[in-house]
């Protein structure tokens, strides 16, 4: 899935330069790519900000408008406000046909564990994993099965075999984990003491 973005190149740099920007509805951001040197972008803060909430933060091709010229891009980082959370800045990574890029893909979860019927706890560690794919091959995000899952039972980075991507996380961190209920079992305890 590619979607389109508006884009134009900015001479403003410094931080009174990006305030007034910012102040006229434009978001600071950056492209860069292997073998270029980065260059400073502007992109309308309204359009971006749909665009984000459509994407719902999934990993998705933008197709960057400079004028006559385009680049395929994906979102690399966004910088936010640590109080407020408004979007301060965007990194988009250009990519490169036949080329393998790093990119972070959300990891979303299906079903309902067995273990969380038996009264555990889904414990969701990872919610996103870093992954190196042809540009072709980025996934908007990963799907992981849990209803499989018990009492105790884990899916680690190792488990997710996804073809044509590499996942560049350690394979024995853990993704997702279903715990048991500790606090029935405290409370319990806390009762048989009282008695």
């Amino acid at each position: 899935m590619a979607v389109e973005l508006r884009a134009e190149y900015r001479t403003e740099i410094g931080k009174s330069a990006v305030r007034k920007l910012r102040a006229a509805g434009m978001l600071p951001a950056v492209m860069y790519g292997h073998g270029e040197e980065t260059k400073p972008i502007k992109i309308n803060a309204h359009e971006f900000e749909k665009l984000w909430h459509k994407i719902k933060g999934e990993s998705v091709i933008i197709n960057l408008k400079l004028g006559d010229t385009s680049k395929l891009a994906v979102i690399q980082d966004i910088a936010r406000h640590p109080v407020t959370g408004k979007i301060l800045h965007v990194d988009f990574h250009l990519l490169h046909k036949g080329e393998k890029v790093e990119v972070t893909v959300p990891v979303i979860t299906v079903g309902t564990p067995k273990g969380v019927k038996m009264g555990g706890i889904l414990e969701h560690i990872m919610r996103e994993l870093t992954i190196r794919a042809l540009p072709d091959n980025i996934p908007p995000h990963i799907e992981i099965d849990v209803s499989e899952l018990g009492l105790g039972d884990s899916i680690h980075v190792k488990d997710v075999k996804i073809e044509g991507i590499e996942i560049v996380e350690d394979p024995e961190e853990p993704i997702v984990t279903v715990i048991a209920p500790h606090r029935a079992v405290i409370e319990e305890k806390v009762e048989e003491v009282e008695e």
